[in-house]
């Protein structure tokens, strides 16, 4: 065979064959550490790189710390997951749902809050979780999800925070409501003043819908 006819059917030879398919499926949700739901996802770390990884999925935020996986989780041997305290992840992306790192202050603690209004002013969500345990099993430290309790125990605290592109930031507390938040919307001063009067449909229970109004209005100024 000639060396044309040669490279000829190698061509066609691996045309013919069929297309290698990804080892691992990342568009699917799979269950993890604590019984968290992870998906294939990015996380934009603080020093400036970035990190593909099953991250856990969340409408509701991310405190205290960021597991994730490098691997698929129904891999063999099954993997170990992997923890990033907050304030080393400056935001995430996973199955659309964008949640920012939100400090009040440099060096107090953050929090992840999930995005849930975009915008001049932003909205964002944190529920508070319990705390991992850790277990010491011989010489090295075990991480692991808190336990199961039959006792009665405070419900997790839900925080809301606002933020505008400057970075100022706010939380939201129920009993500053009205002055909190008809001060960070003073710009609009009709809707500033609605709330600040407590009109009904101007409370906390409507806080998304006031923020997606101020930026509708704020959009056509």
């Amino acid at each position: 065979m000639t060396l044309l006819a040669s490279l000829v059917s190698a061509f066609l030879l691996a045309q013919a064959s069929p297309m290698q398919t990804p080892p691992t499926d990342t568009t699917r949700l799979v269950r993890g550490f604590g019984g968290q739901q992870f998906a294939w996802g990015t996380a934009g770390l603080c020093n400036g790189k970035q990190l593909k990884a099953y991250l856990p999925v969340s409408a509701t935020g991310v405190d205290m710390l960021v597991t994730y996986y490098l691997t698929a989780l129904d891999g063999s041997p099954s993997p170990k997951p992997k923890f990033l305290p907050v304030d080393e992840v400056q935001w995430l992306r996973i199955r659309g749902q964008y949640s920012a790192l939100l400090k009040e202050k440099k060096r107090e603690p953050g929090r992840i809050g999930a995005r849930r209004v975009a915008g001049p002013v932003e909205l964002y969500v944190v529920k508070a979780a319990s705390a991992p345990t850790t277990s010491f099993l011989g010489p090295t430290p075990v991480l692991s999800a808190p336990a199961a309790s039959t006792q009665t125990t405070e419900p997790e605290a839900v925080r809301w925070y606002l933020r505008r592109a400057d970075g100022t930031l706010v939380l939201v507390t129920p009993e500053n409501f009205a002055r909190q938040v008809s001060t960070f919307l003073a710009d609009d001063a009709e809707l500033a003043r609605r709330v600040a009067a407590g009109q009904p449909g101007h409370g906390p229970a409507e806080l998304e819908a006031l923020i997606r109004q101020y930026n509708e209005r704020a959009r056509s100024r």
